[in-house]
């Protein structure tokens, strides 16, 4: 969860403008990473569904979901139509290597680690206990991940975030993806954007409805939801370095621009497609892999 509700839960639109993405690439295969409750599935199914007359072959979509007690579920809301995996790795060998891979505010719920400082005096934030609080601790950074934000032109008082940990993983089951799309949606931008008129950065908390930045984040430790706002720069910086390449990056809004005039100008598609709201704070990444055989990282 983030600023704003869940798009799927609100409006077809992303799952319109989604499911043309996916019938132009030709891939039979969908891979779609933490699927939620299966709102976004489950609007791209009936999207995707080919319809009595139609000669294109049906979609196989496939969910990746670890926790078990959330399969069962989306078992029970989408039935048989998807095969469910617990990692990409296995959802990988069932296609060949081959799909067109979506997430939906994934990146968001990995952990980040913060820096501040200029190059040579970088710190790195750790949290320790003191009178039974969790008080910051700023330690001089032992390595550095390997990251755009740090040739950004800033304020040395600056937080930086940088989702190292989505990096690990990625890293983990990106040499098993052989050819086809990858399109990832999270809210954030550009190292400018994220950060624009934030110096403490964008790290904060959700309990229930309400929203804690600062040290209140480390009050309800366990029961809480932490996110930080995602910059795009390094996913495609990192893509790169995984022979990724880049086809596009814009904002939800211009994403589904063109499939507007399909929902019938409800309140919520404006919301989520309008520039000074959703539309804007959501970016839409597309990278893709044509190539044969396993990809060599590293």
């Amino acid at each position: 969860g983030g600023d704003f509700s869940t798009t799927p839960s609100l409006s077809p639109v992303l799952a319109i403008a989604l499911s043309q993405a996916i019938t132009s690439s030709g891939l039979r295969d969908v891979i779609e990473i933490g699927p939620g409750a299966g709102d976004l599935a489950s609007q791209l199914l009936l999207q995707l569904r080919p319809s009595a007359l139609s000669l294109r072959k049906r979609v196989r979509y496939h969910l990746v979901e670890r926790s078990a007690p959330l399969r069962a579920l989306l078992k029970q809301r989408l039935g048989r139509s998807v095969k469910f995996h617990p990692d990409m790795q296995s959802a990988l060998k069932v296609t060949g290597g081959t799909a067109f891979i979506i997430s939906n505010e994934l990146v968001d719920a990995f952990p980040v680690r913060v820096f501040q400082g200029a190059r040579g005096a970088i710190h790195e934030l750790f949290l320790s206990l003191k009178g039974g609080s969790l008080v910051e601790e700023w330690v001089p950074a032992s390595e550095l991940p390997d990251s755009t934000q740090f040739n950004l032109p800033r304020d040395p008082k600056q937080r930086l975030e940088i989702h190292h940990s989505y990096r690990i993983w990625i890293d983990q089951w990106l040499p098993s993806f052989q050819n086809g799309k990858l399109v990832t949606i999270d809210y954030g931008g550009s190292g400018a954007e994220v950060y624009y008129r934030k110096p403490q950065g964008t790290l904060r908390a959700y309990y229930h409805h309400e929203h804690l930045t600062g040290p209140d984040i480390y009050r309800l430790c366990g029961r809480q939801d932490l996110t930080a706002d995602v910059n795009f720069e390094d996913l495609i910086y990192w893509g790169e370095q995984s022979e990724l390449s880049t086809t596009r990056l814009a904002s939800q809004h211009d994403y589904c621009q063109a499939h507007q005039g399909r929902v019938t100008g409800t309140q919520e598609a404006r919301f989520l497609t309008d520039p000074a709201g959703a539309g804007n704070a959501f970016k839409i990444l597309e990278q893709e892999r044509s190539g044969v055989g396993p990809v060599t990282i590293g």
